[in-house]
């Protein structure tokens, strides 16, 4: 029988500023190297991961190479799938806020956030991202939700009925009701779909506008039934500090549950049923 089990690290990035790119660097393979001694397939960086090169050289286009560089050389050298939060990337003289996957195999793939946050709309203006990337690497296949599309259902159902078992959540929050957005919403969307969601968040702060403060902690979400914990979370950090976040998921029992858990709610959901009839008024249906 196949091993369905799979070792994560989430990691708490502690956002500080830096002097030169070796430094980013080194507190990378810092992470990745903790990871790789705890047998880790898959691990997960946050959101807005290279704010701190925003405060050498503002011009994200000039980070591009090197951070792609740095993290495809890490995922080759440690056999791990990683997800290497999101960097500002142009395309066509706009800016998108594009997470990162790498896999053992040297392909890097991508995933441009969907959904903008006001300042990434004002003053950012950022582009938005269109569709929702499934993904087959050596771990499983995936899905990567950026932070505020974590608070829409349809992306993740969508990559669920794709065959996503793993949805990643890179994120960035600056106080705790921003945290909590994204955290209750990707328990949500956990039991919904009976996926895992696995969460990284950002930490510290940066001289960088919206980068000031970051708040959270990263963790591991489960559907909530009973081969999994009660809370429906499979690990978690501690709040604000730099740290390396594991735990160990089993996709076996992701598909044990779909088929006889104690609800069913992939099986038992009835799209044709979901519309709203007003009295002398048309029919509207949820699509």
């Amino acid at each position: 029988m196949t091993d369905k089990r799979v070792r994560i690290a989430t990691i708490q990035f502690d956002h500080k500023p830096i002097t030169g790119f070796d430094q980013f660097a080194a507190q990378v393979v810092h992470y990745v190297r903790l990871a790789e001694d705890a047998n880790c397939r898959l691990m997960l960086f946050p959101e807005y991961l290279t704010g701190p090169l925003a405060t050498l050289d503002p011009d994200w286009d000039r980070w591009t190479a090197p951070y792609r560089e740095l993290f495809s050389g890490l995922a080759k050298s440690s056999n791990m799938t990683i997800l290497a939060g999101t960097h500002l990337t142009e395309k066509e003289g706009t800016l998108y806020n594009t997470a990162h996957l790498f896999l053992p195999s040297g392909e890097l793939f991508t995933q441009e956030k969907i959904h903008m946050t006001p300042c990434e709309v004002d003053p950012w203006c950022l582009g938005r991202g269109d569709g929702v990337q499934v993904f087959d690497t050596p771990v499983g296949r995936l899905a990567v939700q950026v932070c505020f599309d974590i608070e829409f259902p349809d992306p993740t159902r969508l990559a669920a009925e794709a065959g996503a078992d793993l949805i990643l959540v890179p994120s960035a929050t600056d106080d705790k009701q921003g945290f909590w957005r994204v955290r209750y919403s990707c328990h949500a969307r956990a039991i919904e779909n009976q996926v895992y969601v696995v969460h990284s968040a950002l930490v510290g702060g940066l001289p960088v506008r919206f980068l000031e403060q970051s708040v959270g902690r990263s963790g591991i979400i489960t559907p909530c039934d009973i081969p999994f914990p009660q809370g429906g979370v499979l690990t978690d950090g501690d709040w604000n500090q730099g740290m390396a976040v594991i735990g160990e998921v089993d996709l076996g029992l992701l598909h044990a549950v779909r088929e006889g858990g104690s609800v069913t709610p992939r099986k038992e959901r009835r799209p044709e049923a979901y519309f709203v009839t007003t009295p002398g008024r048309s029919i509207k249906k949820l699509k």
